[in-house]
């Protein structure tokens, strides 16, 4: 019926959308209604994937026509586009070509054509893509009204600057739709940050700072911002901002995120406005004792002396002193625990005061601490395995082994420990999420679903994400779950567990744990003798099964391989686009896991921590003095980062295994538990 429309618009071209788009818009609204009806009764028969759409030739017919439409888009015209159009029907991608061809050669006389396409995909995906690129050439190319007609706040800081621009010029106008107050407000919001802002927003700040709304408390923020964690280079042009009797405390903010040791010059805290000498003296005294524990609490007396600090700021310094203090193995960390807890709760001193026991073996201290401690705090699983533990040192069996059954009922690092203390079977606790095949048809054929679903098909893995992001934002709470349902049925591991952990279902193990890539892994593992429950558990903490990730460090792909990494053991350069090749990554990652267990005895947990941390840095953690226990290193492991990542990587390890012995049939072995194997597992001295 699309079609019978589109040619009897005779001589009309896909851009003379204000008379169309009605017609669109209702022909589009009836395919949507058959298409629904028809998904409930192609999905009703389906038992084992009510969620899989039935993929035919006819599905890659019409991919492979949109890839050779989007090839044509640019060298067409407009009627023959239309023409293309209409062999695809309503295929969900469909707007990605009409966008594709709206932002080919933007020009202002284009206007009636995007307005059309925004009115209609508002609220998606497609409209941000239109939107930003549109409003950044009107504001190039100065087209006020268009650029206030079109404008939406869309989180980019030079268009709002422009727009925030163009609302100061209307001002003595009287045409503003802002109040002076409000535009005042929002500037100052872009502008009180810890970093350089774009030129763009320059002609912006200039009306700002011309209304006086500029204020020297304003001016002290920012600099603070700047200094802690910010651009601290901004500091010498916002002190110039700044009445003389004040530009000091910008000079002692640059001093101190320069170099924190500087806070020895106590001669340069005037004293004139102690509080916010306090803050500084406090920021410093933070840094200082990571960076030279001798020299910060060498200064700390004639500093608590001298400084007005607030109990907050006590807090904050006490409590990097205890938890760095306690890394180092200091001999005072116990005290300053004592300190900063008594001046507040911090979860991460407290961690850090019982790790400090644990280190010697303090099993009357560890009990004393926890049952003293905030019930809130000490109530997490990790503190009543330590509890339980220190029971069974001490001699109260019987405690112990009720704080470990406790534990050993749920599915967590500390419940696999208390199993294994206790030697009994793990508990998985599986709960999968059953929905009625009616229920997924109604995601199903929401658009945003369609054109996921399309987009991943054709490995636009980004583009995907985004339409399912969006997608989210229509669903109710159940029916979030359920598209986590969809997502794991269409083999889209990544956003199915994203989605169980967004929506607090975690007991659907078997999607929340898929078993993928297994053909590849498996072989990849076994090559390298590595056990395969542990390539999987590296690559579910890793990447989700997400074969397209990348992180901030620029690992890449399933198992996040380094290009770094992968050189070293290919003997030559592997590119960062074959690192991504799910064959490539598996056979690297697995790679690098045999070669950290070669270096490290075949010792798997150091190896673990070492495939984070690198394997250098963990033989710098390994005890100086004897040989500790396994669950008492890991907790004492100094990287909160890797001390985690061991923690998951080991419970997912014991997961993968339980469902791998779960396939085996009667006359097949079971593994043994990965956590007895922790347990029995000493740290050396040196390897």
């Amino acid at each position: 019926m699309l079609r019978k429309a589109l040619k009897k618009e005779k001589g009309a071209t896909i851009f003379q959308m204000q008379k169309l788009t009605q017609l669109i818009n209702k022909r589009l609204a009836f395919l949507q209604q058959i298409f629904s009806y028809l998904l409930v009764l192609t999905l009703m028969p389906l038992s084992l994937s009510a969620s899989t759409y039935i993929e035919t030739e006819a599905n890659q017919e019409m991919r492979d026509a949109f890839l050779r439409i989007e090839k044509k888009v640019w060298k067409t015209t407009d009627r023959d586009f239309a023409k293309m159009l209409e062999e695809l029907d309503d295929y969900p991608l469909v707007p990605y070509l009409i966008e594709r061809k709206l932002l080919h050669n933007l020009k202002a006389k284009k206007a009636p054509q995007i307005r059309a396409f925004l009115e209609q995909y508002e609220g998606t995906v497609l409209e941000n893509r239109v939107r930003r690129p549109w409003l950044r050439h009107l504001s190039k190319y100065n087209r006020k009204s268009l650029f206030l007609e079109f404008y939406r706040p869309i989180g980019d800081v030079k268009i709002t600057c422009r727009f925030l621009r163009y609302q100061y010029e209307d001002l003595k106008s009287g045409q503003a739709s802002l109040s002076e107050e409000e535009l005042h407000q929002r500037t100052e919001k872009i502008w009180n940050v810890g970093k350089s802002r774009p030129k763009e927003c320059d002609a912006t700040f200039k009306h700002w700072l011309k209304s006086d709304a500029l204020t020297e408390d304003i001016v002290l923020q920012r600099i603070e911002k700047a200094a802690k964690g910010g651009q601290h280079t901004l500091i010498p042009y916002l002190k110039t901002l700044l009445p003389s009797e004040k530009q000091y405390l910008a000079d002692l903010w640059h001093s101190i995120r320069r170099a924190p040791s500087n806070v020895k010059y106590l001669n340069r805290f005037k004293g004139r406005y102690q509080a916010i000498e306090a803050e500084i003296a406090s920021y410093a005294f933070g840094r200082l004792i990571w960076r030279d524990t001798k020299l910060a609490l060498k200064l700390w007396p004639k500093a608590e002396k001298k400084f007005v600090f607030s109990q907050q700021q006590l807090g904050h310094i006490t409590g990097k002193f205890a938890i760095s203090l306690a890394i180092d193995d200091h001999s005072s960390a116990e005290q300053w625990a004592i300190k900063s807890e008594a001046l507040n709760k911090d979860p991460e001193v407290l961690r850090w005061h019982m790790a400090d026991l644990l280190r010697d073996r303090d099993w009357a201290s560890l009990i004393n601490l926890i049952e003293k401690s905030a019930p809130d705090l000490t109530a997490d699983n990790q503190y009543q395995y330590w509890l339980a533990r220190a029971y069974e040192q001490t001699g109260n069996k019987n405690k112990a082994n009720e704080l470990y059954a406790q534990l050993a009922n749920e599915r967590h690092y500390y419940g696999f420990l208390a199993s294994a203390r206790l030697d009994q079977p793990i508990s998985l606790q599986n709960d999968p999420i059953r929905a009625e095949p009616n229920e997924l048809a109604i995601i199903l054929q929401m658009q945003s679903s369609r054109r996921a679903y399309e987009l991943r098909a054709l490995n636009r893995f980004h583009e995907a994400r985004l339409e399912w992001r969006h997608l989210q934002s229509e669903l109710d709470e159940k029916q979030k779950l359920l598209a986590s349902v969809i997502a794991s049925d269409w083999g889209w591991h990544d956003q199915a567990i994203f989605g169980f952990t967004r929506t607090g279902y975690l007991n659907d193990v078997d999607r929340r744990f898929p078993i993928a890539y297994e053909e590849l892994m498996v072989k990849e593992a076994k090559r390298n003798r590595v056990d395969p429950e542990w390539a999987f558990a590296i690559a579910r903490r890793e990447s989700s099964f997400m074969s397209d990730a990348v992180s901030s460090a620029n690992a890449r792909g399933l198992m996040q391989v380094l290009p770094s990494t992968a050189k070293y053991l290919e003997k030559k350069r592997v590119s960062q686009r074959q690192l991504l090749n799910p064959k490539i990554n598996a056979k690297l990652g697995n790679k690098y896991l045999r070669y950290l267990m070669d270096k490290l005895d075949d010792n798997a947990i150091l190896a673990t921590a070492s495939y984070n941390a690198g394997w250098s840095r963990v033989k710098n953690w390994l005890p100086e003095d004897k040989a500790i226990e396994a669950d008492l290193w890991i907790e004492t492991i100094p990287f909160k980062e890797t001390r985690n990542y061991v923690k998951a990587v080991m419970a997912y390890k014991q997961i993968y295994q339980k469902k791998f012995n779960q396939r085996q049939t009667d006359k097949q072995k079971e593994q043994g538990s990965v956590f007895n194997e922790v347990i029995d597992t000493q740290i050396p001295v040196s390897i």
